[in-house]
């Protein structure tokens, strides 16, 4: 069977490397990063929980996701997750606002144990957070999943990805339904809880232009339900499909200008709607030229914290931008000519 007729689900197989060994005492990551909280740009602390990782991951997974890389798929025991939280908590300490990732679904008790999830909660209440976001797949937001005894306000992050099943189900590989998001969305604010949703711009096989358009419409169809929308530019993760493509040539990473654009269309929703580019200004994340990636990424970051507008943003590549929108709809697959972004060498890859 020629490659491009293998499905998606055994391509997103076939990515896959086998993990690498990882400490379990020890989370994947913490940083520090501004945020908005009320009308407040505070510092928020941030890190990732190593654990077993996404169930959808380990069954399929998604053609963008590489978090799998990060991950123990044979499980971290209770004393090994408090031993990367006692890691954790000390870099939280006079915040306000924490992110805690799991390279999966927080509130997945097969992945992060209630008993667990509890202690932390309660400990960053008395630690004087006043809100924490936390990752969640659509199927684990229950009220009985994040009914803590103790907590700060709960953001719950749902990737939505896209509105359009096709999309979904042909691009992401998967099997979120809208019925379901409208459902969990209201559940969690009926618990006390915000929601924001992450919507994908340019997943595999959509050329520049279909992807704004998706990114728009998904966002338009979310708004309503959701307190703030993350446009996100897939970037390429290591052992992913989007990688394996990128390596063929067969889809490009997409333009800042197609972030702008979808912020700028969707301005007047009911719900905040902005844009922080994993990678960006990178051949392997949303990127323009090396004249203004900067200048963008400046402005969008600015955007996000509510300083400043989209407005007044120019460089020569926008007119590239332009007419490979124009043309998106006859090339195959996402895909552009090697060497159109100026700056970025002949589209090598590294």
């Amino acid at each position: 069977m020629p490659k491009a007729f293998v499905p998606l689900t055994q391509f997103v197989n076939e990515s896959k490397s086998i993990p690498r060994e990882h400490p379990l005492d020890q989370p994947v990551a913490r940083w520090t990063e501004e945020e908005v909280l009320g009308e407040e740009v505070v510092e928020a602390g941030v890190a990732i929980l190593r654990t077993r990782g996404c169930y959808w991951s380990i069954k399929e997974g998604c053609s963008m996701c590489g978090y799998f890389n990060d991950t123990v798929p044979g499980g971290v025991s209770n004393d090994m997750l408090h031993s990367q939280w006692e890691k954790i908590r000390h870099s939280l300490k006079g915040k306000r606002y924490a992110k805690i990732y799991t390279s999966g679904s927080f509130l997945d008790p097969t992945e992060v144990p209630l008993d667990f999830a509890n202690d932390v909660m309660s400990d960053m209440a008395d630690m004087g957070i006043e809100k924490v976001l936390v990752e969640s797949l659509p199927e684990f937001v229950h009220p009985k999943h994040f009914n803590y005894s103790n907590s700060p306000k709960i953001e719950i992050a749902i990737g939505l990805e896209s509105s359009n099943p096709v999309v979904l189900d042909k691009s992401v590989n998967k099997r979120l339904r809208w019925p379901h998001f409208v459902k969990v969305c209201k559940t969690a604010h009926e618990n006390g809880a915000e929601v924001k949703a992450y919507v994908l711009l340019k997943p595999p096989y959509l050329g520049e232009r279909d992807a704004i358009e998706d990114a728009v419409q998904s966002a338009t169809d979310a708004a309503p339900y959701v307190d703030k929308i993350s446009i996100n530019p897939v970037n390429v993760q290591k052992n992913t499909v989007v990688e394996k493509l990128w390596f063929r040539n067969e889809w490009t990473a997409p333009w800042l200008w197609s972030v702008v654009e979808v912020l700028e269309r969707c301005k007047d929703l009911p719900a905040k709607v902005y844009s922080d580019p994993t990678g960006g200004g990178t051949r392997r994340g949303a990127h323009n030229c090396n004249d203004c990636n900067g200048q963008i990424l400046d402005a969008l970051k600015e955007h996000r914290l509510g300083h400043g507008n989209l407005k007044g943003l120019e460089c020569e590549c926008r007119s590239r931008w332009e007419v490979l929108k124009h043309q998106s709809s006859y090339r195959r697959n996402g895909a552009e000519p090697h060497g159109y972004r100026r700056g970025f060498g002949n589209g090598r890859r590294f």
